[in-house]
């Protein structure tokens, strides 16, 4: 009986420790919860709104945006979502905070899905133009986007190197920050509701 009770106290200790160290250990990477994938892809990949299974190799969550992601030699497939019906963002590979981020923003507006390649001018604020505005390109070469249930889902292609000043090369397995944002609304020049910073490792 006397090690019955000190098993359960040992279990219990052990227990308030890992919440704690979970709980005071935001670093870098804040509020990233890796999920279950087996690194394979087993499915074609359909920018239509729709994560299906073995479509990605990779899932992960950064704050309140869900993150799936796959990668080949030349291309990116990324999909993001939301509880929100404003946009949803993924900033690839930022220097501080937004700056240097590569963004891609997805909403759905008056039932259009749209999204926006934009490049994060400074570390604070909503600056965060298109590409095409600063003198670049957009290099996002297919997307397909959905708005249901209060969620907003997108996915996106974009190449590994577009040779566009205002992306960032990925190359493959190499590991990159990333920041997920949501907005209250529809336009991507307001400012985020919640953000946060995480990573993704390309294979």
């Amino acid at each position: 009986m006397k090690s019955l009770c000190l098993l359960g106290c040992i279990l219990l200790v052990t227990a308030l420790a890992g919440a704690c160290a979970s709980k005071d250990g935001s670093i870098d990477v804040t509020n990233q919860t890796p999920e279950s994938a087996d690194g394979t892809v087993s499915a074609p990949w359909e920018p239509d709104g729709v994560v299906s299974a073995g479509e990605y190799a990779h899932q992960t969550s950064v704050g309140d945006v869900k993150v799936w992601w796959s990668n080949d030699a030349e291309f990116l497939y990324l999909a993001m979502e939301a509880q929100s019906l404003g946009w949803v963002a993924v900033g690839l590979d930022p220097e501080k905070a937004m700056q240097g981020a590569n963004f891609l923003f997805g909403a759905v507006e008056n039932g259009e899905p749209k999204v926006w390649d934009a490049y994060g001018t400074a570390s604070g604020g909503p600056t965060h133009p298109l590409d095409e505005e600063l003198g670049g390109t957009n290099d996002i070469v297919r997307f397909g986007g959905v708005e249901e249930d209060g969620v907003t889902r997108f996915e996106v292609q974009i190449p590994l190197n577009s040779g566009d000043e205002f992306d960032k090369v990925l190359e493959p397995g190499k590991t990159y920050p990333i920041i997920a944002a949501v907005g209250r609304s529809d336009s991507f020049a307001m400012r985020h509701a919640s953000r946060a910073a995480g990573e993704i490792t390309l294979d």
